[in-house]
């Protein structure tokens, strides 16, 4: 899938449902700071897709 395409696709879910935006990018932030507060080592979440080596 085309990033662009997905990040378009991504921004409608929120809007849809009257939620207030949040950027894909954002989301990640997120995830990370869950695993990290999960206790979940540093190297599993660079392992993660589209993380950059």
């Amino acid at each position: 899938m085309e990033p662009t395409n997905l990040s378009r696709s991504f921004a409608r879910l929120p809007e849809t449902a009257g939620l207030p935006g949040v950027r894909l990018h954002d989301r990640r932030h997120t995830v990370v700071s869950l695993l990290m507060e999960l206790g979940v080592p540093p190297h599993v979440g660079q392992a993660s897709p589209g993380t950059p080596t």
